[in-house]
C-alpha cells in the first residue's frame, strides 16, 4: 500500500499534501498566517505574493530606495548642510571619467582582482581535495580553515601588518639569506602581499563550498574510471573538475565581489596608502588632499552606482 504522502505508482511526494502541510505551518505564524490563509482560499498566486511582501518591504527600504536616491544625487549638486540640490546633468559623470584618480583606482582594483581570484580558487580547491581524503579529524581541520573567515578583518589586517613589517617574521627569515623586502612600502610588493592576506582569510570558506560538492559526487564514477585504467590525475581532470563547475562558478562570483569591495584590510595595512608611493597606492582615495575633497563628495553617488 503506497504512502499517503506520495503519488500512487510514482513514489514522488504528493503535491497537494505538501501544499496543505505548508499552509498549516504558515497558519501558525502571527499576522502572516491569517493573511495567507484568507488569500490562499481564493488563489495560490495571491498566497505567493503575500509571502514575498516582507522581503519586498525590506528590499524597498534598504536596496531600491538607496539606489534610486543615489541615482538622483548623481544628477544633482548635493551638500549635507544645504537644502538646495541644483540639477547639473551628467557633469559628475564627466568629472569621474576624466579623473586620473578614478582610472588609477580602477586599475588597482582590476590588478587585485587578477591576482587574488585565481589564487583563491586554486588554493581553496587544493585544500578541499586534501580535506576530502582525510577521514579522522576532518571536522577539526574544517573548523581550523574556517576560523580566519569569521575573524574580524581589522584583527587580520593588524596581524599581517606586523608579519609584513621590516622587523616582522618574514623579514627575519629573509635576513638569514641577507635580504629584506619592504612589502607594504613597495609599489611592487604591496598589492601581492595584500592579495595573499585576503586569500588566506577566504580560502577556508571557499574550500568548504568545494568540499560539499566533492562529497556529493558518486563513488561509482571513480570506480568505473579506475577499472578503465584512468590515473588519479585523469580522474581529477576529466571527472572531478567538470562536476565541480557549479561550485567553481559560485566561488568565482563570491571572490569577484570580495575583490571589488575589499577596503578594511588594505586601508589598515597600508595606513591609507601612506606606506607605499602615492602613485600606486591601494587606498589613495581615502587620503585625498583637501583640494579635491569637495569633488570627491560630488562624484561619490556616481561611483556607488558603478559598483
Amino acid at each position: 500500500m503506497p504512502d499517503a504522502t506520495t503519488e500512487p505508482g510514482t513514489g514522488k511526494p504528493d503535491t497537494a499534501t505538501t501544499k496543505s502541510e505548508f499552509r498549516q505551518w504558515i497558519a501558525h505564524l502571527p499576522f502572516l498566517g491569517t493573511a495567507t490563509k484568507r488569500l490562499g482560499d481564493y488563489d495560490d498566486n495571491l498566497m505567493g505574493w503575500a509571502l514575498i511582501v516582507p522581503w519586498f518591504l525590506w528590499a524597498s527600504v534598504f536596496l531600491i530606495f538607496p539606489f534610486l536616491f543615489a541615482l538622483y544625487l548623481s544628477f544633482h549638486e548635493w551638500s549635507i548642510i544645504s537644502p538646495e540640490t541644483p540639477f547639473v546633468g551628467i557633469e559628475h559623470y564627466v568629472q569621474l571619467l576624466t579623473s586620473d584618480l578614478f582610472w588609477q583606482l580602477l586599475g588597482n582594483t582590476l590588478f587585485f582582482f587578477v591576482v587574488n581570484v585565481p589564487t583563491q580558487i586554486v588554493l581553496a580547491l587544493g585544500v578541499a581535495v586534501l580535506l576530502d581524503r582525510i577521514v579522522r579529524g576532518r571536522a577539526l581541520y574544517m573548523a581550523g580553515y574556517f576560523v580566519p573567515y569569521v575573524t574580524s578583518g581589522v584583527v587580520v589586517a593588524v596581524v599581517f601588518k606586523w608579519i609584513y613589517a621590516p622587523d616582522g617574521y618574514i623579514n627575519q627569515m629573509l635576513a638569514v639569506a641577507g635580504t629584506e623586502i619592504n612589502f607594504l612600502g613597495s609599489t611592487t610588493w604591496a598589492m601581492p602581499a595584500i592579495a595573499m592576506m585576503v586569500s588566506w582569510k577566504f580560502i577556508g570558506y571557499y574550500a568548504i563550498i568545494f568540499l560539499a560538492n566533492l562529497q556529493s559526487l558518486p563513488e561509482t564514477i571513480y570506480e568505473s574510471a579506475s577499472l578503465d585504467g584512468a590515473s588519479e590525475w585523469q580522474q581529477f581532470r576529466y571527472i572531478t573538475l567538470p562536476l565541480l563547475n557549479p561550485s567553481i562558478l559560485v566561488v568565482v562570483i563570491l571572490s569577484t565581489i570580495t575583490a571589488f569591495q575589499i577596503f578594511t584590510e588594505p586601508f589598515i595595512m597600508t595606513s591609507g596608502g601612506q606606506t607605499a608611493q602615492p602613485k600606486r597606492s591601494f587606498s589613495s582615495s581615502i587620503k585625498m588632499r583637501s583640494r579635491i575633497s569637495r569633488w570627491a563628495m560630488r562624484v561619490r553617488s556616481v561611483s556607488s552606482l558603478q559598483q
